[in-house]
């Protein structure tokens, strides 16, 4: 079981939210390591993510159905993406949007006041927003790029903020991992996450992952309840045309097909050869209805396609 914690020059790839800058250079020497360099660079650009969010409490027995409400605190990690004030962060940290006050603790600046832009559950990404003047942004990499055995470094507010900014190191584990995180009563499959041993705890949530030139090349968002060292990031080029979009439009429209199914391979009705018989495959997506008006109509799908 797993659940949540609550917790050279850069290629910039045409994208112009990150380009035009000058970015700091790892160059190791005999007085500094990789990761004393990564930490002199990154630092700045980690931020510590505090809310408050009203919650429900009692039950009809107990309370004689009389429920009560109190707020609920607590510390995630975030990272700045721009200069003028965008903050990446997981959903979770931000209670999925529903949260009373954000309070950002940024380095050499203090406390301030910050706004959820947008967030989503499923990919559990939020964007925040602050104004303050004078912000260092982390240079974001390229998280396609990166390979098993990597070097990769991690950085947040383990068990709080009188641990934060707390660095770990480690190796990338793995890639394309799925997994299943609790968050509630409910249970959310992520999957195309990246695994490392670098050490994530609880607060680590939303705070970079960096490889050995300290670029961010992705966003940390859980770890395994019942092992040492299996910690998992969401790779950072899904969340670059979010913030991209964001930053641009004020909002991020999510991409869709249009269609409802099942994968051919998760049903258990028919046998393989049943499935070749009637549909010549055994493997895609079964479309049992298509939306009117989504890309999928206007591609030419019907119901009953694979």
């Amino acid at each position: 079981a797993l659940y949540y914690q609550a917790g050279q020059a850069a290629d910039t790839g045409g994208n112009e939210l990150w380009s035009g800058r000058q970015p700091i250079q790892i160059n190791v020497s005999e007085d500094i390591t990789v990761a004393e360099a990564i930490a002199q660079k990154v630092l700045p650009s980690v931020v510590g993510i505090s809310t408050v969010s009203e919650q429900y409490g009692g039950n009809a027995f107990f309370w004689f159905g009389e429920g009560y409400t109190y707020d609920a605190e607590s510390v995630g990690t975030g990272v700045i993406v721009h200069e003028s004030g965008y903050i990446l962060t997981n959903s979770h940290v931000v209670n999925d949007g529903d949260t009373k006050s954000i309070t950002v603790s940024v380095y050499d600046h203090g406390d301030v006041e910050g706004t959820v832009l947008w967030n989503d559950a499923t990919l559990d990404l939020a964007v925040i927003r602050i104004n303050v003047e004078g912000l260092v942004a982390a240079e974001l990499g390229e998280s396609d790029d990166v390979n098993i055995g990597s070097y990769a470094a991690a950085i947040g507010n383990p068990l709080g903020l009188a641990f934060e900014r707390s660095m770990s190191q480690g190796i990338i584990s793995g890639l394309n991992r799925s997994i299943e995180v609790e968050g509630g009563q409910d249970i959310t499959r992520m999957e195309g996450l990246m695994q490392t041993d670098a050490t994530i705890n609880s607060g680590n949530s939303g705070g970079p992952l960096l490889n050995s030139r300290g670029q961010v090349i992705g966003i940390n968002t859980a770890k395994a309840a019942t092992g040492e060292g299996m910690g998992f990031a969401i790779p950072i080029n899904v969340a670059k045309p979010i913030v991209q979009q964001i930053m641009e439009t004020g909002a991020f429209t999510r991409a869709y097909i249009g269609i409802s199914g099942i994968g051919l391979e998760d049903q258990d009705y028919y046998s393989r050869e049943e499935l070749l018989e009637v549909f010549e495959t055994a493997t895609g997506i079964f479309v049992a209805s298509v939306l009117e008006g989504g890309g999928a109509e206007k591609a030419g799908i019907k119901k009953g396609d694979v």
